[in-house]
């Protein structure tokens, strides 16, 4: 049985970076949420790490914040994903 990835450490950690890029680049919640077409209530509580961002707005925010996509995906997804897979391997032998 697969392990689930721990979500709500990834929606907290990108909620922090959205918040943290936003204000190095002097954008308003206000301004951030106009530009990507969600309410300024969900920027909130994605960067709250609250909800999930889809996947449109997840590249709509990397785009307009100029955010490494791949980066992100290597320091955060694919650690998780090898910790998933030593466990599930660990479970087996056991």
């Amino acid at each position: 049985m697969a392990k689930k990835y721990n979500d709500n450490a990834l929606k907290r950690e990108f909620g922090t970076i959205i918040r943290n890029r936003r204000l190095k680049k002097q954008i308003t919640q206000e301004q951030l949420s106009e530009l990507t077409g969600i309410t300024v209530v969900y920027l909130r509580d994605l960067e709250n790490g609250n909800y999930t961002a889809t996947w449109i707005i997840w590249l709509k925010l990397c785009t307009l914040l100029e955010l490494d996509i791949p980066g992100f995906q290597k320091k955060y997804i694919v650690p998780q994903i090898a910790k998933n897979e030593k466990n599930e391997k660990t479970e087996q032998i056991n």
